[in-house]
């Protein structure tokens, strides 16, 4: 069995598959309490959905992010938790290659070929990329970006034919141009967009402790008053 989380947005959710890639059981809450107060619970429902102990789970894997800082920290702290409580697989994928990847799945990405996922940033900023289709997935073409708000129409002209989504997405919805195309129904990266990247062998998803960490995107806020206090 596969377990899979995903907190790096306003967004918690879980997913359980089969060890072949058969999704058993979701859940998926876009809004609502701290995901202290529902990941777990989560955990505990889809395993009870599906008839599963805890123990029969072989692998758990997290969205690294970007994202908010506190929400990503949350799930890979739970995935790293669990993975050592269980003894079992750990492994983690950026959440902007899962976002990705699940917008190759719209009705708007079926016949694309490049996607820009768009994570909110706070202050004002997202976090995307630009990925191409790829046999069996999507690779990242561009690196990862905090792009102000003000300036992401012309990151997306760059990207003539792109398919945007994402909670970024909906936030700045007057900023995307007329040459993107938004995937109304993607509204931010998922568990089970988590599983099907790692099933798919996504090339930046990362295993083991010292490489499932947090994917922060620039640094914490706290890191920047520190060093703006000692200036």
């Amino acid at each position: 069995m596969i377990l899979a989380l995903e907190t790096a947005t306003a967004a918690c959710s879980v997913a359980l598959a089969s060890a072949d890639g058969d999704l058993l059981a979701e859940r998926l809450e876009l809004e609502g309490p701290a995901h202290t107060r529902v990941l777990l619970r989560q955990v505990h429902e889809v395993l009870e959905e599906a008839d599963v102990e805890a123990g029969d789970v072989g692998t758990v894997v997290v969205g690294l992010g970007p994202g908010a800082f506190t929400g990503l920290r949350i799930g890979v702290a739970t995935a790293r938790g669990l993975a050592l409580a269980g003894g079992t697989r750990l492994g983690g994928v950026p959440s902007l290659t899962a976002l990705a990847l699940g917008l190759t799945d719209s009705p708007e990405g079926e016949a694309a070929e490049r996607f820009v996922p768009l994570i909110d940033a706070r202050r004002r900023e997202v976090f995307a990329a630009c990925y191409a289709r790829a046999a069996g997935g999507v690779h990242a073409c561009t690196p990862l970006a905090a792009v102000p708000s003000a300036d992401l129409e012309a990151y997306l002209e760059q990207y003539p034919g792109a398919v945007v989504g994402g909670d970024g997405a909906v936030l700045y919805a007057e900023r995307v141009p007329r040459s993107a195309t938004v995937a109304g129904a993607v509204v931010a990266p998922t568990a089970a967009m988590v599983l099907r990247a790692w099933l798919a062998g996504a090339g930046d998803r990362r295993e083991g402790p010292g490489a499932v960490l947090p994917v922060y995107g620039r640094e914490p806020d706290a890191v920047r008053w520190h060093e703006r206090r000692l200036s």
